[in-house]
């Protein structure tokens, strides 16, 4: 990994992304012109998405924090957010958790 301020990495996610048709997230360098941040951690996205599994689930706070899930930088901010929808996502994604799509269906907030 490597260090770097939150404001060097931005990142973009939506539940229907009319171009993909999915749910999608996108991740970018901050810094005018690309910093190569964004490109070294699609490389590694394996490492971070574990590593970010094991920050958010190790996290002592109940329902999210600036520690795990919150971003100042949050265009809505931090609303919805879920701690316990992010641990079971990045589970599903790397194979350590099954998800019960009858149980997660029941914590998607009502528009």
């Amino acid at each position: 990994f490597t260090i770097c301020d939150r404001w060097d990495v931005g990142g973009v996610s939506t539940a229907l992304h009319e171009d993909t048709g999915a749910p999608t997230v996108f991740i970018y360098d901050g810094y005018p012109g690309g910093a190569g941040i964004a490109e070294l951690g699609w490389h590694a996205a394996d490492e971070l998405f574990d590593a970010t599994h094991d920050a958010i689930a190790g996290c002592a706070c109940s329902a999210g924090c600036p520690s795990c899930i919150q971003s100042p930088k949050c265009g809505n901010g931090n609303e919805p957010l879920d701690k316990a929808a992010a641990v079971d996502l990045l589970g599903y994604i790397l194979g350590k958790h099954v998800i019960d799509l009858r149980d997660a269906s029941s914590r998607v907030p009502a528009a």
